[in-house]
């Protein structure tokens, strides 16, 4: 056990569901659960898809789910992030100035920032995630050597900026959520950066299906005899419409009556208008855990993962993934534990669903693979344990001394 109490600084907490914020609500639960005092420390924004320099909560103490969550106003001024996502879509070069502004004036919050400054004495672990926000740049870059990093790094022009040598520099300890993402950390920073990176552990993601009684029995709207599944948000980055796009041709060159069930929020414009496509938008965890299992396969075509939580899900709920080649984390998922199948351009990916609709027993024989991967290498008791051997390898002599005692 660890003699620390533990707070997770995240940017969202509560309704939005990204990746992210699953691995901050995850890990809260988690901890809790297995005594070890846990707080969250938040913004009062509601989502991304909301505005982020507008108070949705009141400041104040909260608690979300039995977790002890305390929330701060926002960072009100949002000219100077404006103007860099201005030069960014003009394809305009960047100062360093600029790339400090993007998260300086993006989602923050400096209340949150300076109440942090109680609580980096020896008794508390501070993790913040993902890199991506200027909340996590903002705590990290105010308390250097004192908060621990959850980078979920995916390689994206923000990836390169000095600001992120400076982040990885001044965090604590680092945590990747995957291989791939700790190599690509260290071709890149490794030299420069140093034992930070190179010391940093792959922990992964804990991922276990939560037992949910709000909705039992039949589920609403009925579902297709043979439909796919993708679980996310709904944006280009996913590459969504590129799978809109190959799963409209696999359609028409096969006749099949195939459809593509859509699960959570974002751009619906992306979504085509036929009824190859069914958008169910945000559903309660009974009805999402329904809709995946009774379905041929779990998709994500998104390059930029640094672990992927909903074809781990899809693995537990007994189906196979199709991931892209593109993509090197889900990709090497699918391999080690042969779970699904990575397909690199339309007429693979049509091969794949077709494969996939056709062959039951191999199907089957794919996602048990996949679920005793996940089950083995990303249960919560395995993934939080080296979190914990992490902290107590850095304790200081006094403090390992208080334990032992």
């Amino acid at each position: 056990m660890l003699d620390k109490k533990i707070i997770i600084v995240t940017p969202w907490f509560e309704r939005f569901a990204g990746g992210a914020e699953l691995l901050a609500r995850g890990m809260a639960r988690e901890f809790a659960k297995r005594g070890i005092p846990t707080m969250v420390f938040t913004t009062c924004s509601l989502s991304p898809y909301d505005s982020w320099w507008k108070d949705y909560y009141r400041p104040g103490v909260y608690d979300v789910a039995g977790i002890e969550t305390r929330r701060f106003a926002t960072v009100k001024s949002r000219a100077r992030y404006d103007a860099v996502i201005g030069k960014l879509r003009r394809g305009t070069n960047l100062t360093a100035r600029d790339e400090q502004d993007f998260f300086d004036y993006g989602i923050n919050s400096s209340d949150l920032v300076d109440e942090l400054a109680g609580f980096t004495d020896g008794d508390y672990e501070i993790i913040a995630l993902p890199y991506f926000h200027g909340l996590t740049n903002s705590v990290i870059n105010r308390y250097p050597g004192k908060i621990s990093l959850i980078p979920c790094f995916h390689d994206e022009p923000q990836f390169y900026w000095g600001t992120t040598e400076a982040l990885l520099r001044h965090a604590k300890l680092i945590f990747f959520n995957s291989a791939e993402e700790k190599q690509m950390t260290i071709r890149q920073y490794g030299q420069k950066v140093g034992r930070g990176i190179i010391e940093g552990v792959v922990t992964g993601v804990g991922v276990e299906l939560p037992i949910s009684d709000d909705e039992q029995g039949t589920i609403s709207p009925r579902l297709p005899d043979s439909y796919f599944v993708y679980a996310g948000r709904k944006e280009v980055g996913k590459n969504v419409p590129l799978l809109c796009q190959w799963f409209t041709s696999y359609a028409e060159k096969s006749r099949r009556d195939s459809k593509l069930i859509f699960i959570g929020g974002g751009d619906k414009t992306l979504i085509p208008s036929s009824d190859r496509f069914i958008d169910l938008g945000f559903v309660s965890e009974a009805m999402k855990q329904q809709v995946i299992s009774h379905s041929r396969g779990v998709i994500n075509l998104s390059e930029n993962e640094s672990f992927s939580i909903v074809i781990m899900e899809g693995w537990l709920l007994g189906v196979p993934a199709i991931v892209s080649a593109g993509c090197a984390v889900t990709t090497n998922h699918v391999r080690r534990c042969n779970g699904g199948l990575y397909v690199a351009n339309g007429e693979e990916f049509g091969l794949a669903l077709k494969y996939l609709e056709e062959q039951d027993a191999v199907r089957k024989i794919l996602a048990g693979n996949g679920q005793q991967y996940v089950s083995r290498e990303f249960s919560f008791d395995a993934v939080l344990a080296r979190y914990l051997r992490e902290f107590r390898q850095h304790q200081k002599p006094e403090q390992l001394c208080s334990t032992a005692s």
